[in-house]
């Protein structure tokens, strides 16, 4: 059996947390214990309570939801409370931006990606100059390599390359942060324990295993439970391309998915087009690709873009340039599109043109390879030719989240075979598995007396609530009661409902869906929110961030009473023996 060790090259087989978060946990409570001074309220260190913060998955939906929140608790100088802040999917790209700056619980770190997240998009030829040094780096480059490269530069609109384990050593000025996975392989067996994944400043692995290794170590090969060859820890743009990759999940459609991976290369397209334009008005000139992949690009964008029009000869021209582009190099699928007499495409229905043209242009990533092969300005370097040549086959192979598995033949009772026999994992979205990351907090080493739950989720805001309850009850951890008639309130919720520990050991959940019929006044309103804000949707304009902070604020200052009287529950518990921590 692997012991407890300090040392980062080997894997620690334990339930407990690291000394390193240990030592954490104490400066920032000795912090927290002058705010709750500054609040009037006077308390031993012991009683101190642990107060965690979650933020669910929810994509943009979730990382503005979550941008908003904070800088509420931080106008409402409650920040200061929190000892640990966990978030899964979209609520990890707002945490990563964040954690940034090591003070930015102290400054206006908030406003600062609220500006960037208005501003525009990375320049695609940033993106691309991530990926192809993944590509050259990592034989395990995957779909998520691509994901994460477009959820930073067109969601938090940031290639942010430090490493989480360079947080490691500062000082306690923030909350901990706790970035949530899971492992694909072991949530299609059922494996519970086997499937959470937690990752921090100084230790990653699964929560329900207690089996970690040091973030720096992160993706090297292990074998035996000792390092066998140590690679480069991923940066923040491949984590948060971890963390929010919900589209790999083989239930989605995958249809669904390539019609994404379109629209966002047709954003940049369409970025790209407009920067052109402010150079012709600058200087009079415009360069523009004239590759076979640019100009395919460009004749996809304007097919999507009159695919609504009534007009059917706007969308035939553009057929025509793309067939005569194409003919030849792709599928008779394909082909069908410019195939199609004149005639009989004025008489179809603007919804069958619609539904044709989305057929036929996910054909065309799908088939890519084929006529990739054949152009014939191979010279050309513009970035959606690469695009296309090195990511479409990816789609086909569908591998997300491949890394090194540091639990690789090591033989221990904790951890099963299914685990120990693979040299690879998978780690995906943690959303797949709960909405929201209670197993982090859960874990009773933690100690974590008072939860506030934040729900940016786009269907039941109860569901995170009792996913993480089953969770609970399998692994036999602690969790309040919570009473199934609250579900009757789904499509009606309040602003926030708490749900209180009975027993010493449980903690108590302040659960607060992000959409509710105080901010929204009521049921209409609250289902027009919920329309206007899907997870996958392109991103949000200004005026759809602005209303969406807006939101979130409202339930922070709403609630700001019941938080702080809930917090001075949590110190009375703990001073009457009635915490977790006793």
């Amino acid at each position: 059996m692997l012991n407890q060790t300090d040392t980062p090259e080997t894997v620690r087989l334990s339930d407990s947390i690291n000394d390193e978060e240990i030592k954490y946990v104490k400066e920032r409570k000795t912090l927290i214990k002058k705010w709750l001074k500054g609040q009037g309220i006077d308390c031993e260190l012991e009683d101190v309570p642990n107060i965690a913060l979650l933020g669910s998955g929810g994509g943009e939906r979730a990382a503005v939801g979550m941008l908003g929140s904070l800088h509420q608790l931080e106008q409402d100088n409650l920040l200061g409370s929190l000892l640990y802040m966990c978030g899964v999917s979209g609520t990890t790209w707002c945490m990563s931006s964040l954690y940034s700056d090591p003070d930015w619980s102290l400054n206006k770190r908030c406003n600062e990606v609220i500006k960037t997240l208005k501003g525009p998009t990375v320049n695609l030829s940033k993106a691309v100059e991530w990926l192809k040094l993944r590509k050259e780096e990592n034989q395990d480059f995957n779909l998520t390599d691509f994901w994460g490269a477009f959820t930073a530069s067109y969601y938090m609109k940031e290639m942010n390359t430090r490493r989480l384990s360079e947080e490691a050593h500062r000082n306690s000025t923030n909350p901990y942060p706790i970035y949530s996975a899971i492992e694909l392989e072991h949530k299609k067996l059922g494996c519970t324990k086997g499937v959470w994944f937690e990752m921090t400043p100084h230790e990653s692995g699964f929560s329900g295993l207690g089996a970690f290794v040091s973030t720096s170590c992160l993706g090297s090969q292990f074998e035996g439970g000792a390092l066998r060859e140590k690679r480069k820890e991923m940066d923040m743009v491949l984590l948060q391309g971890i963390c929010g990759s919900a589209i790999a999940d083989t239930q989605r459609n995958n249809a669904e998915v390539l019609q994404w991976i379109w629209d966002l290369l047709l954003g940049h397209e369409s970025m790209m087009l407009k920067e052109n334009m402010n150079m012709v008005e600058r200087s009079g000139k415009v360069k523009v690709c004239e590759c076979v992949p640019s100009r395919v690009v460009r004749c996809v964008s304007e097919l999507i873009k009159y695919a609504e029009d009534p007009d059917p000869l706007k969308t035939r021209e553009v057929i025509t340039t793309l067939g005569q582009l194409l003919e030849g190099l792709v599928s008779s699928k394909g082909e069908m599109l410019w195939n199609m007499d004149p005639e009989s495409w004025k008489r179809t229905s603007l919804v069958e043109r619609k539904k044709f043209i989305e057929t036929v242009s996910l054909e065309l990533i799908l088939s890519s390879d084929s006529w990739a092969k054949d152009w014939k300005d191979k010279r050309c370097n513009c970035n959606g030719w690469w695009i296309l040549k090195n990511i479409s086959p990816l789609v086909q192979t569908w591998e997300w989240g491949t890394t090194s598995n540091f639990l690789f033949k090591v033989q221990d009772a904790r951890v099963p075979e299914s685990m120990a026999s693979k040299e690879k994992i998978h780690l995906v979205d943690a959303a797949l598995k709960i909405n929201s990351p209670y197993p982090s907090v859960l874990r009773t080493s933690r100690k974590v007396d008072l939860i506030i739950s934040l729900d940016f989720s786009e269907e039941d805001p109860f569901e995170t609530v009792f996913s993480a309850k089953k969770y609970a009850d399998e692994l036999k951890l602690p969790f309040p009661p919570v009473k199934e008639s609250v579900r009757e309130e789904k499509d009606h919720p309040q602003d926030c409902y708490v749900f209180e520990g009975q027993r010493t050991e449980e903690p108590t959940i302040m659960h607060m869906p992000l959409f509710n019929l105080r901010n929204c006044h009521d049921e209409k309103g609250f289902k027009k929110e919920r329309e206007n804000y899907k997870t996958f949707q392109l991103h949000y304009g200004a005026p759809e961030i602005d209303h969406l902070l807006e939101k979130a604020q409202d339930n922070m200052r709403n609630n700001r009473d019941r938080i702080l009287g809930q917090i001075i529950m949590a110190i009375q518990r703990r001073k009457k023996g009635m915490s977790v921590a006793q």
